[in-house]
Order: structure tokens, then C-alpha cells, then sequence
């Protein structure tokens, strides 16, 4: 379950966030709701996702990988990446070739752990991803949630 969704940006003139929230739907669910626009056309951008597992703080736990979005939308090639876009590929209008430019919604998403491989342990983890362009940050989205195995 989604706990809690950080949007920070670092650079308005490239893409600016206008909803950045989650909605609870019931004691148990959560869903996301995001809305910003690119305001330039984007042909390449990078994003790095590292996954954080909370044990007195957040620590690096397995994960901390980088993919070139455009390239990835071209031909699917990271993993790691596959699993997080299946997440929120039915829930976004980020699921097009680039260019990108405009409006970026992610509407009613929810987390469905089924999707998972079975290689989380129970606890509290964090999904950071770093969205750059030219090796500079532009923005970035932390994904706050809660797991717990099936047993």
C-alpha cells in the first residue's frame, strides 16, 4: 500500500508539478493521483530508480539502476524498469514514443503487489527516482510504501 508520494522540483522552467497527492479509498488502498507538464519538447531524458528498505531511516536496498526513457519506450530493455513501468503504464498517458511535451497525468493509481516477484520481505520500503536531463536533475519522486508477504 502507498503510504506516502514526495514530488520535489528542481527546475520550473522544464516541467512543473500541479497535483502531487494521494486519496485514501479505504483502510487499505490508496491510489495516486499526478498531474504536471513538460514545458519543453523532450527527446531524452534519464531516470534513476534505487529502492530504499527502512531500518532505523531509509538504506540502499538491492536496486539502483538508470534507464534512458525514450530508449526504454522504444524497446523495453531494464528489468527492473519493465516491473515499475507495468505499475503505472495503465494509469498514464506516459506510455507513448518521445517526444513528450504538455501534459503528464497519472490518474488512480494503485499498487498491485501481484504484479511483484516474490523477493520482497515485509517492511517499509521507498522507490526514489531521479528524473535528469544533461546530467542535471530536474525533478524527483519518492514512492513511499508498505509490503507485506502473503503467508
Amino acid at each position: 500500500m502507498l503510504t506516502n508520494f514526495v514530488c520535489q522540483n528542481n527546475d520550473e522552467t522544464w516541467f512543473t508539478f500541479h497535483e502531487c497527492r494521494l486519496r485514501a479509498i479505504s483502510s487499505n488502498k490508496t491510489i495516486l493521483n499526478l498531474n504536471g507538464t513538460f514545458h519543453q519538447t523532450v527527446t531524452e531524458f534519464h531516470v534513476r530508480g534505487q529502492m530504499f528498505y527502512k531500518t532505523n531511516g531509509y538504506k540502499p536496498w538491492l536496486y539502483n539502476v538508470q534507464v534512458e526513457c525514450c530508449r526504454f519506450m522504444r524497446k523495453t530493455y531494464n528489468p527492473i524498469a519493465i516491473i515499475i513501468y507495468r505499475f503505472i503504464k495503465n494509469y498514464s498517458n506516459m506510455n507513448h514514443t518521445c517526444p513528450y511535451k504538455g501534459a503528464v497525468i497519472i490518474k488512480g493509481l494503485y499498487l498491485r503487489f501481484g504484479a511483484l516477484p516474490n523477493a520482497l520481505p515485509t517492511g517499509d520500503y521507498m522507490l526514489a527516482l531521479t528524473w535528469s536531463l544533461d546530467n542535471k536533475t530536474k525533478f524527483t519522486t519518492n514512492a513511499y510504501f508498505m509490503f507485506a508477504e502473503d503467508l
